[in-house]
């Protein structure tokens, strides 16, 4: 495997230990805490990030058409069968979050962050397990 994608692997794998070590405390305390809101947003955010940089790194490395979006990368993963499209097309969402969360929008986030602590840290785990077996 090409170094620069492992090592974001092996980031993106940290990010996800550190989110399922503390997902009970998150989960307890995200609405009574800014702080506790604060780390799982950044948290969330560079596991989003860290994905969409790994896709458009395979993009890069399998010489595939430059995608115009994040959402964009996922897809093309899915096209050509790097991921299975079926799943390219449920995580996609992951560039909406990583732009939500990105552009502070000035709206609650709290919903989102409990939806990726509840599901996304599945799917982050099924991509990475995708992507390792290039």
């Amino acid at each position: 495997m090409n170094e620069v994608l492992f090592r974001k692997i092996e980031r993106l794998k940290e990010e996800i230990l550190y989110l399922e070590t503390n997902k009970k405390n998150i989960l307890k305390n995200i609405g009574l805490s800014a702080e506790t809101k604060k780390i799982a947003e950044r948290s969330v955010y560079l596991c989003a990030e860290i994905s969409l940089d790994i896709a458009e790194t395979v993009i890069a490395i399998k010489g595939l058409p430059k995608p115009s979006t994040y959402s964009d990368s996922i897809y093309k993963l899915g096209d050509f069968k790097i991921i299975p499209k079926e799943f390219a097309r449920k995580f996609a969402y992951i560039a909406g979050l990583r732009n939500f969360l990105a552009h502070d929008y000035q709206v609650n986030t709290t919903t989102d962050l409990l939806r990726f602590l509840r599901t996304g840290i599945t799917d982050i785990k099924k991509f990475i397990g995708f992507i390792e077996k290039l």
